[in-house]
């Protein structure tokens, strides 16, 4: 089996347990094998990891790149220990069974030797008692401090009652964050163990702690010093002596001189056991003994550097014992620096020393015990003095490891460990600030690639995809909101573009509906009615693009060409008849141009006319008929037509809606004619 460790900019974010079954993708994608954070320069899917008879990496991405040994290669072979970067992450790969090699437990050093300890390292063995290394160490207990845009502290809040803390801009939260966008329950701080960890509660703008997102699912460990940031919101968290809450208002200011003395009231307790006799210096300065209380910044004392203003008037008889500590230290110091490289005075004959004491304990020592407590009492003083002051601190553990309490190692230790931590505030302020400094360039870089993006077909999506590497960091920030309004603005234009088409075609499409409507009409061969149909297509509002009013216009015109044709041919067909004496055709001829041109008001007389006259005759007819029925002459014969020759004449004659035909048409019925 083999091990893959992920770091992020030096951090190990996860170990990842590789198989030979199977292969694992890496890429900021969710659903790869190795989730990496949406830096720039990572692809969805950048490289994978394999086995084939040896592990090996592959780059997956177009334009990704693995840079192996300083080059920046496509695929390579694993080995153990190997180490290949993705900036700004790093993976170590591990071969955890064949390859690893054992690990034996060095051996304990000898308390004889007189190195000064690595900086940053620790002793491999200790021959003393935790109580003795541990000396000064308070219980801690949690804070976060909620700071504003210049780092000055604005609230401190103590994490005593429970064991979970929910932070958001609701009023319940424990930790209140007085701000609209943050959600109303952010974050959430538990305690586990001796440990503590964070969880965002699925928040809208995420949750960056040390300028990375956490998750919301899983538990993320949080330790003292780290920075929380919601938007524009920083919060510290901070585990301290719970006496000593004034001491953590530091984070935004370069560690202080240790030349400006220290005030009793602002220590912890289980750093005021011991007498004050010196205080150390830094660089070439010359030390200087204890003048006045020292405050840190954030507690309203003075900038190293600046006057410390008086305070009222000073009271000669409360701080006595401290002014002849002072005259004592004053008197030490020139010693000290004076070549005093002395052994310390043995005592005197007849002097009795306090059993425990540490000049009790220290005249039991052996000599070459006694010469290596001093020199290592030397190389302590001298590397406080240079600033290195964990290696003094790991001094004077070995000091304590031989002699409990050896000179002024309390204080020196006490110095050390409050320079420590300003340093290492200092130093988490820097990084935060260069992590706000590079998100802020990864923005403007984003952004104006982005910008460049803009075009009226651009989506919203798109824009976001785009903008996506950077939204971890501020998704309010003005350039990004900017961006999106302008995208939302052309989304807008074009959507009412496309809805103002949309409407301009329905309007169209119902032109086209109305126009063949009346085509419909014209087929039925009802000239009348065609003419309405297509006047009704002329009278319309709606657009007309493909022209049908033109087309209506044209059909009207044709069909009343054709209606005036008909017309004209009808009226000769009746002259023509009635010329020839044939009423019933004239009439009919007259009654097929009326119907084609209702219009013309000369086919109205004519017909009445030509009727009239055809109902004279019919009339005579019929009367004709009466007369040979009453003498009974109704079937006729060879020589004379009888009633029923006459009224089938008029069948013959009239048109079927005149009145003798009707008359005509009964008597035929009685007589069994028809």
């Amino acid at each position: 089996m083999a091990l893959l460790r992920v770091r992020l900019r030096g951090k190990t974010v996860c170990e990842v347990n590789l198989t030979e079954d199977r292969s694992y993708v890496a890429g900021r994608k969710e659903d790869c094998d190795i989730v990496l954070q949406p830096e720039k320069g990572i692809s969805r899917e950048h490289f994978k990891v394999f086995f084939n008879g040896s592990w090996n990496v592959e780059v997956v991405s177009r334009y990704g790149e693995v840079i192996h040994n300083g080059e920046q290669v496509q695929q390579f072979q694993l080995e153990h220990g190997a180490m290949f970067t993705v900036p700004p992450y790093e993976f170590d790969f591990l071969n955890t069974v064949a390859e690893a090699p054992v690990y034996q437990e060095a051996p304990v050093m000898n308390s004889g030797e007189n190195l000064p300890a690595v900086l940053g390292s620790a002793p491999e063995s200790f021959d003393g008692s935790d109580e003795k290394t541990m000396i000064g160490v308070a219980p801690t207990a949690a804070f976060i401090k909620i700071v504003d845009a210049q780092n000055d502290t604005k609230e401190m809040i103590r994490l005593d009652a429970g064991d979970a803390w929910i932070a958001g801009r609701d009023s319940t939260c424990h930790i209140q964050i007085r701000d609209q966008r943050v959600s109303r329950r952010q974050f959430e701080i538990r305690r586990a163990g001796s440990q503590f960890v964070i969880l965002d509660l699925g928040s809208v703008n995420g949750t960056l702690l040390n300028g990375n997102p956490i998750s919301s699912t899983d538990m993320t460990p949080i330790k003292s010093g780290d920075a929380i940031s919601v938007l524009e919101n920083y919060l510290y968290f901070e585990l301290h002596d719970a006496s000593f809450q004034s001491r953590l208002e530091m984070v935004n200011v370069a560690p202080p001189s240790p030349l400006v003395p220290t005030s009793y009231d602002n220590v912890p307790m289980e750093y005021q056991q011991q007498s004050h006799e010196m205080m150390p210096y830094q660089g070439a300065m010359p030390p200087m003994p204890y003048q006045q209380p020292m405050q840190y910044p954030g507690m309203g004392a003075p900038m190293p550097g600046q006057m410390p203003q008086a305070s009222g008037k000073f009271d000669f008889q409360k701080h006595r014992p401290k002014l002849i500590v002072g005259a004592v230290v004053l008197l030490a110091v020139a010693y000290l620096f004076s070549g005093g490289e002395k052994s310390a005075p043995p005592a005197q004959p007849g002097q009795v020393m306090a059993p425990g004491s540490p000049q009790e304990l220290f005249s039991k020592l052996k000599p070459e015990q006694q010469a290596l407590v001093r020199q290592r009492y030397k190389d302590a003083k001298n590397l406080y003095m240079q600033g290195k002051y964990q290696l003094a601190q790991d001094e004077i553990v070995k000091i304590q490891e031989i002699i409990p309490d050896y000179e002024d190692i309390r204080e020196i230790e006490r110095l050390s460990k409050e320079a420590i931590f300003i340093q290492e505030q200092q130093r988490r302020q820097d990084e935060i600030e260069k992590a706000k400094a590079e998100a802020e360039d990864k923005i403007q870089k984003q952004v104006v690639e982005c910008q460049k993006k803009i075009n009226p077909a651009i989506t919203a999506a798109e824009m976001e995809d785009c903008l996506s590497p950077v939204l971890q960091f501020n998704p309010e920030h003005p350039r990004i909101l900017d961006l999106k309004s302008q995208v939302d603005m052309l989304n807008a234009q074009r959507e009412a573009k496309e809805a103002e088409r949309a409407a301009y075609q329905s309007l169209v499409s119902k032109m086209r509906g109305l126009y063949g409507w009346a085509e419909g009409v014209h087929k039925k061969g009802k000239p009348l009615d065609a003419i309405a149909a297509y006047e009704k297509v002329l009278e319309s509002k709606l657009p007309d693009p493909s022209g049908y009013k033109g087309q209506a216009k044209r059909n009207i015109a044709s069909i009343r060409q054709m209606m005036n044709s008909k017309t004209a041919s009808f009226q000769a067909e009746a002259e023509k008849n009635y010329q020839a004496q044939n009423l019933k055709g004239a009439i009919q001829a007259l009654r097929k141009a009326r119907s084609l041109d209702p219009t013309n008001d000369e086919l109205p007389d004519r017909i009445e006319r030509y009727t009239t006259e055809l109902r004279k005759q019919m009339m005579t007819l019929y009367q004709e008929g009466i007369l040979e029925e009453s003498f009974g002459n109704v079937d006729g014969g060879e020589s004379k037509a009888g009633a029923k020759d006459k009224w089938k004449k008029i069948l013959e004659l009239d048109i079927p809606d005149g009145e003798y035909y009707k008359k005509a048409y009964i008597k035929l019925k009685k007589y069994g004619a028809l």
